[in-house]
């Protein structure tokens, strides 16, 4: 389910850029729909993941609630990509939060210490990227195409859900260890998400000047919160995140280079799991209001880019104190010794 459920956050993501930059662009006020539509689709996660708690524990955390949130998102983003940004937007909150619930449960069932959340979450970023750079002027063509292709997929998704029930497998949630983590672990996890989301889209980088260098960028992200998954759960949180921004911090600060500025999106974006893993595992029966609350945290970071703060093409000294304030932070959040 993890990886179906990858494979549509790519699509998802792709058709909402898509839309975004072909089909609505001259059609609004891009900037104020542009801000409708980042609302829509990160912060409504946070209320509707309430929503998505609830209902999951009265059906005693099923997988079934979070596949038709999935489900319902598709079919609202299908709609919205020919019709309005925020209908588009609570399309992708919908799919979002549905397709992240369903993967904590998988992770927890499966006892995978968070490395699925990685694998889940990594992919939008190449989805984003690709919609953005496809233009064509038989627009609502291609949008149909690629939404029919997520249709079918999430239909398969479904079937493989359905037929793994009905087999009889189990869906209680396993208990998974713990990292020991201290009280402040909310409020830093959602701080870092904030730097995280901002540094993401302030900083650019001199030698981003082929679409070749920039699909380089984002496979550096997207691999960066895949790794970071699974080097907390078989190295240690402690470590992970004293490696990854650290590394990131140095390397941040020659960062013009290309190879060194490839290598720390890689590392500054390994702690993406860590947070989500760490608030997940304190609101354990709230999976939704922990993925919403970070999404919100997104949401937050975007808000100085849009109120016109320039993004830094020479932005090292930023991405240094980003990736030293993130570590001290999540440090900060763990006790002395973590068991994992």
């Amino acid at each position: 389910m993890t990886i179906l459920y990858s494979v549509l956050h790519f699509l998802v993501d792709g058709i909402c850029a898509f839309a975004m930059m072909n089909y609505f662009s001259g059609m609004y006020d891009y900037q104020m729909e542009g801000l409708l539509y980042n609302f829509c689709a990160f912060a409504l996660q946070m209320p509707l993941g309430v929503i998505l708690d609830i209902i999951n524990v009265a059906k005693k955390e099923s997988p079934l609630p979070s596949f038709w949130f999935a489900f319902l998102g598709v079919a609202v983003t299908y709609v919205g990509a020919f019709t309005h940004p925020v209908i588009l937007g609570i399309g992708n909150a919908l799919f979002h939060l549905g397709g992240g619930v369903g993967t904590i449960q998988e992770d927890r069932r499966k006892n995978h210490k968070g490395t699925d959340l990685g694998i889940f979450v990594a992919p939008g970023a190449l989805g984003l990227f690709l919609g953005t750079l496809f233009t064509d002027k038989n627009t609502h063509l291609w949008v149909f195409i690629i939404s029919l292709s997520v249709v079918l997929i999430c239909f398969i998704t479904g079937i493989a859900l359905l037929r793994s029930l009905k087999a009889g497998k189990s869906v209680s949630v396993l208990k998974t260890p713990e990292f020991k983590w201290k009280n402040g672990l909310v409020a830093g996890c959602f701080l870092v998400v904030i730097l995280r989301s901002y540094l993401g889209l302030a900083i650019s980088f001199s030698w981003k000047t082929t679409v070749l260098f920039s699909l380089i960028a984002v496979l550096a992200v997207v691999l960066g919160k895949i790794a970071g998954g699974f080097a907390a759960a078989y190295l240690g949180v402690r470590r992970t995140v004293l490696f990854s921004l650290a590394g990131a911090a140095v390397c941040y600060l020659f960062s013009g280079f290309m190879p060194l500025g490839i290598l720390a999106l890689f590392l500054f974006n390994m702690t993406m799991p860590i947070t989500l893993y760490g608030l997940v595992q304190r609101w354990e029966k709230m999976p939704g209001l922990a993925f919403g609350l970070l999404t919100f945290a997104i949401f937050i970071g975007y808000i100085p880019v849009y109120l016109g703060l320039p993004t830094l093409q020479n932005g090292n000294v930023l991405g240094f104190v980003g990736s030293v304030l993130s570590g001290v932070i999540l440090i900060m959040c763990l006790r002395k010794k973590e068991e994992v």
